[in-house]
């Protein structure tokens, strides 16, 4: 197994008090797999994938417990020079959401692409300038030995996603996280974006974890979708599986949720209320309270029934 997460619990140590980010979860990668993390805004999943590189908020991010085991690799407990030297960006790298904000407006995306390869002393001098142009080709820039110089602001919004992306495989990862590498994109951006992971996949066999709300990016690219909820997974399975016969409420009601050109509905269905607080989160089920089919006993920590074939969901009515 690439990845293996075990009990996972981030939590951040605020003013206000322990906000309890990632908790208790569980998930795996194997090697040439795309797994798919999906749910809202706020469930905790682009801090699930800051934890595995322990790129947590200075001073009040911490790893409470569990396990993350890269290669069998023990990484919570890794000194941060290793981690830093050994690890982080040279094998499991990350695609940030937002382009404009991992790219840097003052230095070209030469010697940014080119940063990581200096860092961990993969290549110099010309072979360095090789190296850059080599990977900008496989991300599709145009002309990429003319354009080492330019700076972000010089590229469109897609090209731009494809240079955050350059400079995450350029060190060639065992693992990838992208984090919405799709978001603010046109549809047909998007189409590319998925094709350039498709590609990468093909010619590394990195392993990706694909975080994104857009259940339909997930589709075309995952094998395996991680549901996570007010940061817990609630449901895991194939594809197929999450998506003909999702067993868990919250899954079904993020289904339920997409639009579909042929209905016939005039209003789009919504899930109701507001997650939890995770400062203070329930002690049951925390989707209980925006549930339509929750019981007394959702006031219990709901336990993970296993459906067979890989599907697992965390469930009261799944139990009886």
């Amino acid at each position: 197994m690439l990845l293996q997460v075990e009990n996972l619990r981030m939590h951040l140590h605020l003013r206000r008090g322990v906000l309890q980010a990632v908790d208790g979860i569980n998930l795996h990668v194997a090697e040439g797999e795309t797994l798919g993390l999906v749910g809202e805004s706020g469930s905790g999943k682009t801090l699930t994938g800051l934890s595995l590189l322990r790129l947590l908020p200075k001073g009040s991010g911490r790893i409470e417990s569990g396990s993350i085991r890269l290669d069998g690799q023990e990484l919570t407990t890794l000194p941060e020079a290793e981690l830093a030297r050994d690890i982080r960006g040279r094998r499991i790298a990350m695609i940030m959401q937002d382009p404009m904000t991992s790219l840097n407006p003052v230095f070209s995306i030469g010697d940014q692409v080119g940063g990581p390869l200096r860092n961990h002393d993969i290549a110099r001098g010309t072979a360095l300038r090789s190296a850059v142009v080599d990977v900008l080709k496989r991300v599709r820039i145009p002309s990429p030995e003319d354009r080492l110089g330019d700076y972000p602001h010089q590229f469109s919004g897609g090209q731009r996603q494809r240079i955050v992306a350059a400079m995450a495989i350029g060190c060639t990862p065992r693992l990838l996280v992208a984090d919405e590498p799709t978001t603010a994109l046109d549809v047909t951006i998007q189409v590319q974006i998925i094709a350039l992971l498709r590609q990468i996949q093909h010619d590394q066999g990195v392993g990706i974890i694909l975080i994104t709300h857009d259940l339909g990016v997930a589709a075309s690219l995952c094998r395996r979708i991680a549901v996570m909820y007010a940061g817990q997974i609630v449901e895991t399975g194939p594809v197929r599986a999450i998506y003909r016969s999702p067993s868990h409420p919250y899954t079904q009601a993020l289904l339920a949720a997409i639009p579909r050109l042929h209905s016939k509905r005039t209003r789009l269905a919504a899930i109701p209320g507001q997650p939890p607080s995770l400062i203070d989160p329930p002690s049951g089920c925390r989707f209980a309270a925006r549930c339509p089919m929750r019981m007394d006993q959702c006031a219990a920590p709901p336990p993970t029934v296993d459906l067979g074939d890989g599907h697992s969901a965390a469930c009261w009515k799944l139990a009886n």
